[in-house]
């Protein structure tokens, strides 16, 4: 008997994550990929002689790759990495400065040299969310954790802390503003204001403090390249340039895909490395009304803009540098301090990334995004040390969403607190019979490690319903 056939919607970190895991469990899998490459997000970029990382900075959740490769069957020692020693800094509005090291000791004693007291308060609070973050690790590698998971994993006591707010983690923690500001500079990344982003964003410290940051050698678009060279391997099928244009259904049950170019393309079960929302709204064909309505209420996160350049000189230690401007920031990322082979001719890649906020980005247009480049490029600040530099290529949201498919120029939705609490988008489809969701709105937020396990969650819910040797 045939195993079923199973097409997956994009061949991101969670879709080519899926793949890999279905064609290892027996099943026939073809990925449909609407750009020329694979990768998604996480793939890299060309601009002149140099190649970028298209969007992660850092990988901050080595376990939770590791685990994701060990479920397909990657050798650890597949993906080379640089442990990050100056992880980043932060420039304030008041023109003060916040540095974080791997060495939580040499971290909190410059915190202690600048505000008395906090070196203390901000041991004590990694000491307490890195224990939170290790008891309640398990759950990440759960499609839906419930009452009796939690039970049993001995995490009743942090519901508490599940049911608060990062902003609140913090301030109970006693340290100074500008440590916590420190802290949450992630949150502006994610498009989260830290009084509604989740909790679980005050394990970031504890991760690079205990377990490490890491750059992949070849940057983090060397995860994405590992795990298509696999998928290929594994004999998974990749048809690129492919355009997915409906989900066909019959009986609230997946008949198949309808293409960009008419072409149907039948399927048992279809899983969507498309965004979450876009799947269900502009894919899925006779998809509720009430419950569209209710996802398209959902905020969303922007890619921001991005300047990719090729700059003279460097400026040590810190990988990433990012500046506070009151309501967001800009990140000024530096992969030649930890490959120096990365450097031509006296040249090095940089890149120059504001987040922002959807509506913002929405509003200022195009010509209001290349205005907001020109401001940051003229801005002194991430100039230090470099002596010269190159625009080489400049990237808009609205760029990144026709390169990319994004939904209304999205990366998926914000990851508040709210969102998280109530499951976010689940990997099977409550809606659709054989319909299976991958990607970062169906995990905790945009991490490749949390992409990856999300690509086996889904793979292994789609094996549990439709199994391959039934």
């Amino acid at each position: 008997m045939q195993p079923p056939s199973v097409l997956i919607i994009g061949a991101g970190i969670g879709g080519l994550s899926a793949s890999i895991r279905l064609a290892r469990l027996g099943y026939r899998v073809q990925v449909l990929e609407a750009r020329a490459s694979a990768g998604g997000l996480a793939s890299g970029v060309a601009a002149a002689e140099f190649a970028f990382d298209a969007g992660p900075y850092i990988l901050l959740d080595k376990p939770g790759l590791d685990w994701a490769f060990q479920q397909l069957r990657i050798a650890p020692d597949a993906l080379r990495l640089t442990p990050i020693e100056s992880v980043y800094h932060v420039l304030h509005e008041d023109g003060t400065t916040t540095a974080f090291d791997r060495s939580l000791d040499a971290t909190a004693a410059r915190f202690e040299a600048a505000h008395p007291g906090s070196g203390r308060q901000y041991k004590a609070l990694v000491v307490k969310t890195f224990r939170i973050h290790q008891n309640l690790k398990p759950f990440t590698f759960k499609t839906h954790p419930n009452v009796w998971d939690v039970l049993r994993n001995g995490s009743l006591r942090y519901v508490p802390f599940l049911l608060s707010s990062l902003d609140s983690v913090l301030k109970s923690s006693g340290l100074p503003l500008p440590l916590r500001k420190g802290i949450s500079i992630w949150t502006h990344v994610a498009g989260q204001p830290v009084a509604q982003a989740p909790s679980p964003m005050a394990f970031v410290p504890g991760l690079f403090h205990h377990i490490g940051a890491y750059y992949p050698e070849g940057g983090m678009r060397a995860v994405a390249a590992l795990l298509e060279t696999t998928a290929l391997a594994a004999g998974v099928s990749i048809r690129y340039g492919t355009r997915v244009a409906a989900i066909r259904t019959a009986g609230k049950a997946v008949t198949g895909v309808q293409t960009a170019t008419g072409e149907f393309i039948a399927a048992e079960a279809v899983i969507s490395n498309s965004n979450g929302i876009g799947t269900y709204t502009e894919l899925v064909e006779n998809f509720p009304a009430p419950e569209k309505a209710k996802l398209e209420r959902l905020p969303l996160q922007s890619p921001g803009v991005c300047v990719y350049l090729a700059v003279q000189g460097r400026n040590p230690p810190y990988y990433i540098r990012f500046k506070l401007n009151g309501t967001g920031c800009t990140a000024f990322v530096q992969p030649g301090l930890l490959e120096p082979g990365l450097e031509q001719a006296g040249w090095y890649p940089a890149r120059l990334i504001a987040p922002l906020d959807h509506a913002t980005a929405a509003a200022l247009g195009e010509a209001g995004q290349h205005r907001l480049m020109d401001e940051l490029l003229a801005d002194p600040w991430w100039r230090e040390n470099i002596s010269a530099y190159r625009v080489l290529h400049r990237r808009t949201t609205f760029e990144w969403g026709r390169e990319y498919t994004l939904y209304h120029d999205s990366m998926n939705p914000v990851m508040t607190a709210k969102f998280m609490i109530k499951g976010r988008i689940a990997h099977r489809s409550p809606f659709v019979r054989g319909l299976y969701l991958t990607g970062s709105s169906t995990h905790p937020g945009q991490w490749v490690s949390f992409c990856a396990i999300s690509g086996v969650l889904a793979a292994d819910c789609l094996a549990q319903d439709y199994p391959a040797h039934a």
